[in-house]
Order: C-alpha cells, then structure tokens, then sequence
C-alpha cells in the first residue's frame, strides 16, 4: 500500500481534486499551508504572497500512483510555475 503526499499551490486547487477523486475513494486535505521548495516560498506574507494545500492519499494500486503522477506532470506543464510536487511512501498499514 502506498501514500501519496501532493503538495501544491492554492491555486490549482480544483484541479488537483478532481484528479485525486479519479483514481482514490477517499483522501485528507490540508489548506493555507505554507512552505519553501524548488519555486517562489508560499508564505501568505506581502513579500512571499500565496499558500499551499497537501493531500495524502492512501492507494493499493501502483498503476493509480503512475496515473496520478502523469495527470499532475501534465498539470505543471499547463500551469507553468505553479508549484506542484508528489511524495510517494511506502504505507505499513491503516488502521
């Protein structure tokens, strides 16, 4: 079992749900969270305006993880510099 975690600008927000709602039953979603990465710190200040949401997603089909990956690779490149990156950890068990 595999849990994906999204992390992606607020901005793409509805995209990024409808993608997830494909593939998953179910997933958590954490909204105005702020970070730093590989493009502008989202940070909610007048400097470094914007915030970020996250999602998990726990998936038993690794097929769904590659589907999901295409979808946001596709995503990024439609909104270009909009920040949208996908960690993939090994799930133990779900209680």
């Amino acid at each position: 079992m595999l849990m994906l975690f999204i992390v992606y600008s607020d901005a793409v927000d509805d995209e990024v749900v409808e993608i997830v709602k494909k593939y998953a039953t179910g997933y958590t979603k954490f909204q105005d969270v702020q970070g730093e990465g590989n493009k502008e710190p989202q940070l909610g200040t007048h400097i470094w305006p914007g915030l970020n949401n996250c999602m998990m997603i726990a998936l038993e089909d690794k097929k769904a993880k590659d589907v999901i990956a295409e979808e946001l690779n596709t995503l990024k490149i439609k909104f270009k510099g909009i920040g949208i990156s996908m960690f993939v950890l090994q799930l133990k068990e779900m209680l």
